[in-house]
């Protein structure tokens, strides 16, 4: 099968590229407690990538539960992979950056990431900022991301490595397999990465939906969120603080990380094909062996990674309107 060998061999690049740079013992430290269920996907992902290798994680953490903690220099810092370094997500990347002054002697290492920035001028002050650490590895997840990397951020280790996501367990995927109902599902993204020439639709009977999560808000997500707003007040004493934050990375594991993936998977099962704008949809619905077309968002992140992995699979083409 095309899409079984393809996602073996994808697999078999992310243990070469990140088996031996990644410790015995490690921490993720910014894992995404929100509404995207596509970064969930790549959450999941790690937790699988590291569970068949052995790897001890010791701790996961969102941006803002992470309490920044002593730690041994032999622990290995994991930041989330995705499509938010640079400007068009700032929080994110400003989350890494402390991350990364705040631990010089660590290995940090980032899972794979799409790079965009806007502001020509936050490139060089980003790279200058990283390159002070002289232990950090910037995984790219598509030839146009490595190469601006290369191009910018040549004192820290650059690395091509496919999207995380692509290391779910085939455990927690069969289950929704084969379970087509012949309806086509045009994934029309919801936020400000969505391209002002996407169409509005592109035929009749065909369902549009973007991340069920992101149509319709779990009330879970205010939850976590006013429960951070309130730890993070607390100045003292911090270990309530923290304590806090412990439990609620504890919950994030099975309120979020299980649950949204296991919503992703069922919202996609039912449908016999897929045309996405959003890149997770799309590596989701491969991982579930469905027929794809996409369409590029405004940093056409897309096709840059289609191009990168998956131009010798003819059920993955670009979105031509008939």
């Amino acid at each position: 099968m095309p899409y079984e060998n393809k996602i073996k061999t994808l697999k078999s690049i992310i243990s070469t590229g990140l088996n031996d740079i990644i410790g015995d013992n490690c921490i993720l430290v910014d894992a995404p407690y929100y509404d995207n269920i596509g970064d969930v996907l790549i959450w999941q992902g790690i937790e699988d990538f590291l569970s068949a290798h052995n790897k001890k994680l010791m701790s996961v953490s969102s941006g803002s539960t992470f309490a920044y903690p002593n730690l041994s220099n032999k622990v290995t810092i994991l930041l989330m992979g995705g499509g938010n370094f640079g400007d068009l997500w700032r929080w994110f990347q400003e989350i890494r950056l402390k991350v990364i002054s705040h631990y010089p002697d660590n290995r940090i290492i980032m899972f794979p990431q799409s790079i965009w920035y806007d502001n020509q001028e936050l490139i060089a002050e980003d790279a200058k900022k990283m390159a002070q650490h002289k232990n950090l590895y910037l995984c790219a997840r598509d030839k146009f991301s490595y190469d601006f990397l290369k191009n910018n951020f040549s004192a820290n280790n650059i690395l091509l490595i496919p999207d995380m996501a692509f290391y779910i367990s085939d455990c927690r995927l069969k289950q929704f397999r084969n379970k087509e109902t012949g309806k086509h599902l045009f994934f029309r993204r919801l936020d400000k990465e969505i391209s002002l020439i996407t169409p509005t639709s592109i035929g009749e009977d065909i369902d549009i939906h973007d991340w069920p999560t992101i149509e319709h808000y779990p009330k879970r997500f205010f939850f976590f969120n006013k429960a951070c707003g309130a730890a993070g007040k607390i100045s003292h004493p911090k270990c309530i603080r923290n304590s806090i934050y412990l439990s609620i990375d504890l919950l994030a594991k099975h309120y979020i990380k299980d649950s949204l993936t296991n919503a992703g998977c069922k919202f996609l099962a039912p449908y016999s094909k897929v045309t996405t704008t959003r890149l997770h949809a799309m590596i989701l619905a491969i991982l579930l062996h469905k027929p794809i077309e996409y369409i590029d968002n405004t940093t056409k992140k897309l096709s840059a990674f289609a191009e990168t992995w998956l131009s010798n699979i003819p059920q993955v083409k670009s979105y031509e309107p008939d």
